[in-house]
């Protein structure tokens, strides 16, 4: 039985930013990733000459001072990961039945345009802003965060807003600021980024999801896999050992030690354990039910885990730039109401027109990126197909062994999201290059998200902060939890909790941090 000072299980953002930063502060890291290839969401593939990104397609908070940025210099990669700015003056464009809404670099800009989009509603756009402006300075207080009921009690007197919106739906908040019904549309438009509609989401997930942008927006220079790779070398040149293809079935305590084990037969012992598993999962399939507190239990028992989605991996021949795309990233929504165009996923028949979905495209955001063959193009799209999707009868079988039925109803959904998508693409059907589908159930397999899932827990008032893991503790001495189920979906959310936990680990390990 192999000993070292901290393993770290799973390789997405959180597990190997939580591996760097414990080998920068000294400790031995064994790193296991059950798939063949590290990275979670950062491990890209490619087909055919074309390159796909599966979870990162845009981040926020890397210019100058940003708070990504920051985290990619204490880990020492910001030399070594080098990003493209999307379209400064619209990065997203939200298309809505009437209007187009681009959300551009820097709040003043972005506050004068929606100015000028809804000249009657200045009050309502002020008070929204000055909703942020009280969460910023919350979630940025001097004092840090509340240790104690005392200290909690204080933070909220300071902080009001805490109190008003903490168990507030994004929905819930904006009635209270407009009953506009275009200008309520054009403040939820980044709501999808929640994986959730405003009426379900938490108003804080979706204020702090504006703000991550409002300085712009980046994509790494060779894509997802190009961060991933200067994690794994950094990891290497650190001494840092790792081992793919080796799952983790089970985690157990004896004395002092975590006893981790895999199957392939191999145990292996460390004073800590960074959990990068979907939380769901880690306790109900991998720790030992005997070393966790009934407390933890029972908040594991309420969680629910966030919907997944659908996506096409397109290589095509279509000329995007002529046909008006650009490096921006294209939302539409069929429906004003955006509430509406979330219920509709569910309900709609597998050969209509979906009703909201994300079109990008790595090549124009990256052209030197190797994303696709010279004159050609790589292109993604991606919808929901809500929690109670059609593809679950097919739950728990591995990938590529579903069988006929599953292959053709994954096609059909498929051409009907490209047929959607042909309203901003004319003739796209007619220049695939390549094709390949993917559902919440290749999520399930090549991540191990539960039930496929994409955001971890659901997104919701009720799992934002406390409901969460946000202090990445287990409640189990020694063991700490990274990625989605932490602070939050999204990379920079990962990584932080990444940073965070090994900070926490480093000390209960008594190395200076």
């Amino acid at each position: 039985m192999s000993d070292v000072d901290a393993i770290v299980v799973g390789s997405g953002a959180g597990g190997l930013s939580a591996a760097l930063r414990l080998t920068q502060l000294g400790a031995s890291v064994l790193l296991l990733e059950a798939m063949p290839s590290f990275g979670g969401y950062m491990n890209p593939f490619s087909r055919k000459g074309y390159t796909f990104d599966t979870g990162v397609h845009y981040l926020g908070k890397l210019a100058p001072g940003g708070s990504f940025r920051q985290l990619l210099e204490v880990l020492a990669l910001d030399k070594e990961i080098a990003f493209a700015e999307i379209d400064p003056q619209g990065f997203d464009r939200y298309m809505f039945p009437d209007f187009e809404l681009r959300i551009c670099k820097g709040r003043p800009a972005y506050e004068e345009r929606l100015h000028t989009l809804f000249p009657n509603d200045t009050k309502a756009i002020q008070a929204y802003f000055g909703v942020i402006d009280r969460l910023l300075s919350a979630f940025s207080d001097p004092h840090g965060p509340p240790k104690t009921w005392l200290d909690r009690i204080r933070y909220i007197i300071r902080h009001p807003v805490l109190m008003k919106y903490h168990s507030a739906t994004y929905q819930k908040m904006l009635n209270g600021i407009t009953r506009n019904p275009r200008l309520q549309a054009a403040l939820s438009a980044h709501c999808g980024n929640s994986g959730l509609p405003p009426g379900q989401a938490s108003a804080f997930v979706c204020l702090m999801l504006l703000d991550h942008y409002m300085e712009g927006a980046f994509y790494p220079k060779g894509g997802s896999g190009a961060m991933r790779d200067a994690f794994v070398a950094a990891l290497t040149r650190n001494k840092a050992t790792l081992k793919n293809r080796t799952p983790v079935t089970a985690i157990t305590r004896k004395g002092d030690r975590f006893i981790v084990s895999t199957g392939q037969g191999e145990t292996f012992a460390a004073k800590t354990v960074i959990s990068n598993v979907d939380p769901l999962i880690a306790f109900r399939q991998l720790l030992d039910p005997e070393i966790i507190p009934r407390t933890i239990k029972k908040k594991i028992a309420r969680m629910t885990p966030s919907a997944g989605a659908f996506y096409a991996f397109i290589g095509t021949s279509l000329d995007l730039p002529a046909a008006g795309m650009t490096d921006a990233n294209i939302i539409h929504y069929a429906d004003m109401d955006i509430n509406r165009n979330f219920a509709a996923i569910s309900d709609r028949k597998t050969s209509d027109p979906f009703p909201y979905y994300f079109i990008t495209s790595p090549s124009l955001k990256d052209p030197g990126g190797g994303h696709a063959p010279e004159g050609r193009h790589s292109l993604e799209i991606i919808s929901g197909v809500g929690k109670d999707h059609m593809f679950k009868p097919w739950s728990g079988i591995a990938s590529r062994k579903r069988g006929d039925a599953y292959n053709r109803l994954k096609e059909e959904i498929g051409m009907s999201l490209i047929r959607s998508a042909e309203r901003y693409l004319p003739g796209l059907r007619r220049n695939l290059d390549f094709v390949e589908f993917a559902t919440p159930l290749s999520n399930a397999y090549w991540v191990n998200s539960f039930e496929g899932c994409n955001f971890g827990p659901d997104q919701t008032p009720r799992q934002f902060g406390p409901g969460r893991f946000v202090d990445c503790k287990a409640g189990i001495e020694g063991l700490f939890l990274v990625g989605a189920g932490a602070i939050s979906g999204g990379v920079l959310s990962c990584i932080a909790s990444g940073v965070w936990a090994a900070q926490q680990a480093a000390e209960f390990l008594g190395m200076a941090s």
